[in-house]
């Protein structure tokens, strides 16, 4: 079997090796374990004990075992961390053993397989039976290839694409050279505007239209995204909901249940529809668009919309926390108040009174939010993951 990569393998794969073993292979073992008892070495000895002649030592044929690991199962990169043997038989002078692994159990979480053992002679005896965990390495050369080839498969969905701080990324990014579906939900010519500038400025782009809070929608939008462009190699989830300052007493649980609906149970059915692509890919980013109002001191009377981000910032972490082992990123860029259609109703004394808050002297613009979800969803950022990313002007310092 040629050398496989971990997210390569399946439960029953096997591999066998065959070695007959001579004297000069119990002469050269006993020589460099210092394990020179006569019952393997000396046949005079051996003769006068139960077994009638010299025996081979037991490790000598279970250590064939890691010539299968080391060069076969599975091979390049891998670390035997335990074993469990059973010797049923003596091994004799001129016995051909076949050594043969299988896997039965993968943990992805810990990059090991699980593998049944078995040694038989040409008797088709079991001299050795057992089990061993062996852990699959990854090492530079593979990380360098992955990072090389990712140029070509730079494919991006933005989901509240259509205005705002999400099509300020999505022009961003194209611009990057990063291919770009844009979800809507309802602004088609907005959407369609978005696609429009992208290709007259030389990128590539489609429009996506589906619900965020369709987990069927979802799944069709993502197959449409893979069935232009074959892949697709990273999320960022900015569908939001409009902010409306209320006092608690007068709230209904739909009004938070509607924040809670776009926000996070939206990110929930997208992250599930990309991750099977991710998982298979071995690699992946996320970027959630939080808020100020998640942060520290929440702003006044917005408790759905700043609940919601609060959880939406949650879910990144567990997230990062449960699939880094398997390459894939999740973070958040956390803007202020910034100057999209969604603080229009905002009155221009609070925001001037927010100007004065910000050692900036200025609220951020949908650019400067994009730049920092760019750094995020690509590979500068590859050690980067369960991060919020604030781009307050220095409104909150942590």
């Amino acid at each position: 079997m040629p050398n496989k990569k971990f997210a390569q393998y399946k439960i029953g794969d096997s591999a066998h090796l065959i070695h007959k073993i001579t004297e000069d292979d119990v002469t050269k073992f006993a020589n460099l374990t210092g394990d020179d008892n006569p019952l393997h070495v000396n046949k005079a000895f051996a003769r006068k004990t139960v077994f009638k002649d010299t025996v081979a030592h037991g490790m000598l044929g279970a250590s064939f075992v890691s010539t299968l690991i080391g060069k076969h199962i599975p091979g390049d990169g891998a670390l035997w961390i335990s074993q469990n043997f059973d010797f049923l038989l003596p091994v004799r002078i001129g016995d051909e053993l076949k050594v043969f692994a299988e896997v039965i159990e993968k943990h992805i979480s810990q990059n090991t397989l699980v593998l049944a053992i078995q040694i038989t002679n040409q008797h088709k005896q079991a001299v050795v039976k057992g089990s061993a965990k062996v852990k699959c390495l990854e090492w530079e050369e593979t990380e360098t290839l992955q990072s090389q080839s990712l140029p070509d498969e730079k494919v991006i969905l933005i989901t509240g694409g259509s205005r705002g701080i999400g099509a300020a990324t999505a022009k961003y990014l194209a611009a990057k050279g990063y291919r770009i579906a844009i979800n809507y939900s309802q602004d088609h010519e907005g959407a369609n505007s978005v696609v429009t500038d992208i290709i007259a400025a030389g990128g590539e782009a489609i429009a996506c239209q589906a619900d965020v809070r369709d987990a069927n929608a979802i799944k069709r939008m993502i197959g449409e995204v893979k069935n232009k462009f074959g892949t697709i190699t990273g999320l960022v989830y900015g569908a939001t909901s409009k902010v409306i300052a209320t006092d608690f007493h007068h709230l209904e649980w739909q009004d938070i249940e509607d924040h809670f609906n776009i926000q996070f149970r939206g990110a929930f059915h997208c992250v599930q529809a990309v991750l099977k692509e991710f998982l298979e890919k071995k690699r992946g980013s996320v970027v959630f668009i939080g808020s100020l109002a998640a942060d520290a001191t929440p702003l006044l009377k917005v408790t759905g919309y700043a609940t919601a981000k609060a959880a939406l910032q949650t879910l990144s972490k567990t997230l990062a926390l449960e699939y880094g082992p398997l390459g894939i990123r999740f973070n958040v860029v956390s803007p202020g108040m910034t100057e999209t259609g969604l603080i229009a109703d905002i009155p221009e004394k609070t925001r001037l009174l927010t100007k004065m808050q910000i050692p900036m002297r200025k609220l951020a613009k949908p650019q400067d939010i994009a730049s920092a979800i760019g750094f995020l969803i690509s590979e500068e950022s590859g050690h980067i993951t369960g991060e919020t990313l604030r781009v307050y002007g220095g409104q909150l310092m942590i």
